[in-house]
């Protein structure tokens, strides 16, 4: 057997390996899962974003409140600086 033949060998059996590596990820699983239809349908799904858009409520909420407060702080500060009279 040439050296060219062993080195072939080598190539093949290393890109079966990749491959098979390649095949089990769970990127390949998850695609797996959803190609085969295996994925949130009707109210799995429905309950799902109803539960997102309540977290982002929640966070908006948050996001307000912290902007008034630094807008409170700023307002303090500004009104420090200039002497206080109020």
């Amino acid at each position: 057997m040439s050296p060219d033949h062993v080195m072939i060998i080598i190539v093949i059996a290393t890109a079966a390996w990749a491959f098979t590596k390649l095949l089990r990820s769970p990127i390949a699983e998850a695609l797996a899962r959803r190609i085969g239809g295996d994925h949130l349908t009707g109210p799995a799904q429905d309950g799902e974003i109803a539960e997102l858009r309540s977290r982002v409520s929640e966070l908006e909420e948050r996001v307000d409140f912290t902007e008034r407060v630094l807008l409170q702080e700023r307002g303090q500060a500004g009104e420090l600086r200039s002497g206080g009279t109020t």
